[in-house]
């Protein structure tokens, strides 16, 4: 991939605030949040006689706020280490009809079990309170990088080709956790990609933290 523009870890792009680095700092600390959330459930899985094997869930919060959550190997979660983090913030577009999406999410917790034997850890997507209408990802693989066979997939092809019109730019962040996953190690960005759809082009851009 091509960008135009790689910056350093402070650097600004004025004509485009939307790569400013205190959005990464902001949703590093979303992203903690629901690593810590996962963490609680695995440990309680790990201590339990008869903990699921595998889990999708769909619920909301006490905010009415949507969680999907799909682990395909509880054991494997509870029991990974130097774990790669995945981060997905997107800033929607308005009066778009985005049950598309939806569906291809479907298809792709559908496939879940088969992402688990290519590394992949847990699948966790959060509604956030602002802005309305906003979501934020949280992927975890146990391989250093993220494995061939989650974005090369199909499912995951025809979203990505379908993001233009779905999202006026894209903060795609990449992290590791280092140490037993279950234990106190925080999550630390390496690298922010930037996507900027407006004006019928794509505009690609790279923050690198370390």
């Amino acid at each position: 991939m091509e960008y135009q523009a790689v910056l350093g870890p402070e650097e600004l792009l004025s004509d485009r605030p939307f790569t400013h680095p205190e959005n990464t700092e902001r949703e590093a600390g979303v992203m903690q949040t629901m690593l810590e959330h996962e963490r609680g459930l695995a440990r309680e899985w790990r201590d339990a006689t008869d903990a699921p094997e595998r889990i999708v869930s769909n619920e909301n919060d006490e905010k009415g706020l949507r969680h999907l959550l799909v682990v395909p190997d509880t054991a494997a979660l509870a029991a990974a280490s130097d774990v790669t983090a995945i981060g997905f913030f997107g800033k929607a577009r308005e009066s778009v009809d985005h049950s598309v999406l939806f569906g291809l999410e479907e298809e792709l917790v559908a496939r879940m079990p088969a992402y688990s034997e290519a590394g992949l850890l847990s699948y966790y997507d959060v509604e956030l309170a602002l802005p309305k209408g906003s979501y934020g990802n949280l992927i975890l693989f146990s391989t250093p990088d993220v494995p061939e066979a989650w974005y090369r997939d199909e499912v995951h092809r025809r979203a990505v080709e379908l993001s233009p019109g779905h999202y006026h730019s894209v903060r795609l962040h990449k992290g590791h956790v280092s140490g037993p996953l279950l234990g106190g190690g925080r999550l630390a960005i390496e690298r922010t990609k930037y996507l900027d759809f407006q004006n019928g082009e794509v505009w690609f851009g790279l923050r690198q933290f370390g």
